[in-house]
């Protein structure tokens, strides 16, 4: 009877055991259910905030092109003046010209500029560049070419071999010049040389084609520091060139390397120009700047018979139609980029020629 009772109460206790064991189990599972759906709605939170947050930089980036956009249009508007956030007033000319003293590129309203006083809204920072300050290099010759390549620090027997196959690369026809390449060339170069790929015979629609040019190198075409005595110095001509179908070049925005391509323009008189529309502080875009007003303002520098004048008039200008506007929006860390081409008309409005979205570095 003892014994009966023992192993009863030994059996309940088994029982009991399992049960708890079970339990444990069941209590176990349920917890890391809990910790799993807990992580999960985390991740979906953050993520539902940081595309929140994108999609609020990108925002601010499309206000940062339409602010600029109509800083370009109160300009060929001739609106005298307008008000920036600091409280100063930001002065436009009342003639023709473009130069980046004007409130379109020399702004502390284009730097962080907040829509709301809250700063978590976030900012929009906006940076514009006057396509018309390089070279049209559809239009450029083989001189205008050589000049660039050999201030930038290519070789002579390199510079031929580029200027030369440039010039295979946009005509329209199959003949090969003297140091150029046609698609005999690119057609025989293998997959590691990144090719074969059919000589173009056309003008280019972007200027990054030109590393597709027999000869053409990215330390050439972005430029490169040399890092030791065997390497060599560039300064890139990708900074220079554009594609938009422009003939005049702004002479109140050119670089000396731009002005110097130019027929006639010596190193010396781009020095010299340059000097002169920086004012005294010797920097471009501030307000002691002495932009020219028209191309035959050169003269004021340049000692030129009215015959030169007018021959330069066939190359420079000193008004621009064509603009690249980088707009980067940014809601605390998440930061998006909109760069933009766009063509402003004698009315302000504006057609755009280019458009990419991107994620800055």
């Amino acid at each position: 009877m003892n014994s009966g009772g023992f192993k009863l109460q030994r059996d309940a206790g088994e029982r009991r055991g399992a049960i708890l064991i079970v339990v444990l189990w069941v209590v176990l599972l349920l917890s890391l259910m809990v910790s799993t759906f807990a992580f999960t709605m985390q991740i979906e939170t953050k993520l539902t905030s940081y595309h929140d947050r994108e999609l609020r930089a990108k925002a601010l980036a499309l206000a940062g092109i339409e602010f600029e956009k109509a800083l370009l249009a109160a300009k060929v508007n001739k609106i005298g003046q307008i008000n920036s956030a600091d409280g100063s007033i930001r002065q436009f000319s009342t003639t023709g010209a473009d130069y980046y003293s004007e409130p379109w590129h020399n702004n502390p309203d284009l730097i962080g500029h907040a829509l709301t006083d809250n700063p978590e809204d976030g900012t929009f920072t906006v940076q514009v560049v006057d396509e018309q300050s390089k070279l049209n290099a559809n239009v450029m010759t083989p001189d205008q070419w050589k000049t660039l390549l050999q201030l930038s620090g290519v070789d002579t027997d390199t510079v031929n071999i580029i200027v030369d196959s440039i010039g295979d690369w946009i005509d329209k026809d199959s003949s090969t010049k003297m140091n150029g390449a046609e698609d005999d060339y690119y057609m025989a170069l293998s997959s590691d040389q990144g090719g074969p790929y059919h000589c173009k015979n056309a003008s280019l629609d972007r200027i990054e084609e030109l590393l597709l040019v027999r000869g053409m190198t990215p330390d050439i075409f972005y430029g490169h520091q040399a890092q030791s005595s065997g390497e060599a110095n560039y300064t890139g001509i990708a900074q220079f060139l554009t594609t938009v179908p422009f003939i005049k070049i702004n002479v109140n925005t050119a670089s000396s390397q731009v002005l110097q391509c130019v027929p006639g323009i010596t190193a010396q008189m781009a020095e010299q120009l340059i000097r002169y529309r920086q004012g005294d502080d010797g920097v471009d875009g501030t307000d002691d700047d002495k932009p020219f007003q028209d191309a035959g303002a050169v003269s004021t520098v340049w000692n030129l018979s009215g015959t030169q004048v007018r021959g330069l008039g066939n190359h420079f200008g000193a008004a621009s139609a064509f603009f690249t506007i980088y707009s980067t929006g940014a809601v605390g860390s998440v930061r998006r980029m909109i760069v933009t081409t766009v063509f402003r008309d004698t009315g302000g409005a504006f057609t755009t020629i280019s458009w990419n979205e991107l994620t800055p570095p």
